[in-house]
């Protein structure tokens, strides 16, 4: 067109141009073509300005391009304030996309220029990805005092934001006083009892929608069939099950997923494995929701098989495709196999800044005992979260690196992380694996006072099982009377064996009498400590009758496994 036309300057070509490089991402095109409409001097064009503004707000690197030339222009639009909250959502910069519309409210930019339906769809939306629920709220009364709740579509988004933050019930009040409802609409809320555990009223909802011959579409029945398999309801499931093969839905690839997923946590595995070996191959979401069934269902050695077939198809895995594969060899203890996969996150440069798939390696690594691997993978992450450090504090603490653990959570803290609940059940694991007793108690008291962190039953039975190990009983029993909830069968449990290393046996006699809980349980770890304590007294005619009770009622100790590097 250049060649035939050298100078044509119609500003809709231009503007058309770069709505192109924006969504091509073709970054050096844009700006030459920004260098050629000042050129022409079509840079006071409303419309090649807020492409211009939509093109440099699409990338990270380029927004002060788009404040520069935002700022620059006199005469702004409210497509051109648009642009700018829209990028800004995107960047997850919520606080300055609601300072554009105040300023908007306000006049900044002109009396004219004013919020329209679009402006609200932008942010209720960013507060949906965002999480931000006050500000939702407040939009939603800013809709109302300007006439627009009951446009349908903003009406939808709110549906979608309630929902989604667990309000259900704000949700249901604007689906009902909604004057026109679409499909959008009936989906918006199957989804969110759905995903607030309500599966009755999901269910009635879609009957309702049938009855009113509103039309089903994958989206219903994907959402239907969450429910199922969120409630392990198979009856139900195979009934959608069957609307979906009345509706020819059966192959689309969210809805075959999603019949694999409902039947695998229905524990029906052979009927998620028929259901896929129906669907068509080349989609890796099909593989990916088989290797999430069989790991949910305990089957990660069956998970691991599908990896050859996979890589016999040349299909492409994707992070969750590498995310289940790592699960699988954490769940086996398969290092080779964990190498594997390592390897293949590795070779795919689109996983290699992934935090969730750096985390999911340390956690693997560590619970087939190398952590060497896992030291590497964690040095080697440009980023890390709590959870990169929690794996490598607990993986520390499991394989017997008592010390190393707590090094590693000193450098968390001086790093500027801030450590949650997981990370003290991990570090005070580690003072009593190593007895560290003085470090662990201290650890106790930071968690509580320093961190605000409220002690659970697992933070308390690592400090009652450090003191007993130690041979500090009575520190233990003091510690069990200050506890802020009832001590378990469990306490009791690490109690009593200290009692007994130690031998305090008269102690160990009165817990092993007294306790109600531990008489009422059938565990056979309890039977066990308590016939051992017997055995340590000399009350033998005692440790006979727990032996044979425990032969009555067929206990079985867990078998142990141990993981090899």
């Amino acid at each position: 067109m250049r060649s035939v036309i050298p100078f044509h300057n119609d500003p809709f070509i231009y503007a058309s141009l770069i709505k192109a490089c924006n969504k091509a991402q073709a970054l050096l095109e844009g700006k030459s073509i920004h260098c050629r409409v000042i050129r022409l001097g079509l840079d006071y064009n409303v419309n090649v300005l807020n492409s211009l503004v939509s093109f440099y707000m699409g990338s990270l690197n380029l927004m002060s391009y788009a404040a520069v030339l935002f700022d620059g222009i006199s005469e702004k639009s409210v497509v051109t304030v648009n642009c700018m909250i829209s990028g800004n959502i995107n960047r997850g910069n919520l606080d300055v996309a609601m300072s554009l519309f105040v300023k908007m409210l306000s006049g900044c930019f002109g009396l004219h220029v004013k919020p329209n339906y679009v402006t609200f769809l932008i942010l209720i939306s960013g507060c949906v990805e965002l999480g931000g629920f006050r500000t939702g709220n407040a939009l939603h009364c800013c809709c109302c005092k300007m006439g627009f709740d009951c446009n349908l579509e903003i009406c939808n988004v709110l549906i979608d934001l309630y929902a989604k933050l667990g309000c259900i019930f704000d949700a249901a009040s604007v689906f009902r006083d909604m004057p026109r409802k679409d499909l959008i609409s009936w989906n918006a809320m199957i989804s969110g009892y759905a995903n607030c555990g309500d599966f009755a009223q999901a269910f009635s909802l879609f009957r309702e929608m049938r009855i009113e011959d509103v039309g089903v579409d994958k989206v219903s029945f994907s959402c239907l069939l969450s429910a199922c398999a969120a409630g392990k309801d198979l009856c139900l499931g195979r009934m959608i099950h069957a609307h979906v093969k009345a509706n020819g839905l059966e192959f689309d690839v969210s809805v075959g997923t999603a019949l694999i997923s409902m039947y695998a946590r229905c524990g029906k595995v052979e009927y998620a494995r028929k259901l896929f070996d129906e669907m068509p191959k080349p989609n890796i979401e099909y593989w990916n929701a088989m290797i999430h069934a069989y790991i949910e269902n305990g089957l990660a050695r069956e998970a691991l098989n599908l990896l050859d077939q996979i890589k016999f198809r040349e299909i492409k895995p994707d992070e969750v495709t590498i995310l289940g594969l790592i699960m699988a060899c954490r769940d086996t203890g398969e290092l080779n196999q964990g190498i594997l996969v390592h390897s293949i996150v590795e070779s795919g440069e689109f996983l290699k800044g992934s935090i969730i798939l750096g985390n999911a390696l340390i956690d693997m690594y560590a619970k087939c005992g190398s952590m060497t691997k896992a030291r590497a993978v964690f040095d080697r992450m440009s980023q890390k979260d709590v959870i990169s450090w929690t794996s490598m504090i607990v993986g520390h603490a499991v394989n017997g690196g008592g010390v190393k653990s707590l090094a590693t959570f000193k450098l968390m803290c001086a790093e500027k992380f801030v450590p949650n609940s997981v990370t003290f059940i991990g570090v005070l694991s580690a003072c009593d694996h190593a007895g560290l007793v003085d470090e662990g108690r201290k650890l106790y008291d930071m968690m509580y006072n320093d961190y605000h962190i409220k002690p659970q039953i697992e933070h308390c039975g690592c400090v009652v099982d450090m003191l007993a190990r130690a041979g500090k009983i009575e520190d233990a029993q003091i510690f069990i009377r200050q506890m802020p909830m009832e001590p378990n069968a469990l306490i009791w449990r690490m109690l009593m064996n200290g009692c007994r290393v130690h031998g305090h046996i008269n102690l160990g006699l009165t817990l092993v009498t007294g306790i109600t809980e531990l008489n009422a349980s059938h565990e056979s770890a309890d039977f066990v400590i308590s016939s051992n304590i017997y055995a340590e007294a000399g009350k033998w005619g005692d440790v006979v009758s727990h032996r044979n009770f425990m032969v009555v009622q067929r206990d079985r100790k867990a078998a142990g496994k141990s993981y090899v590097s």
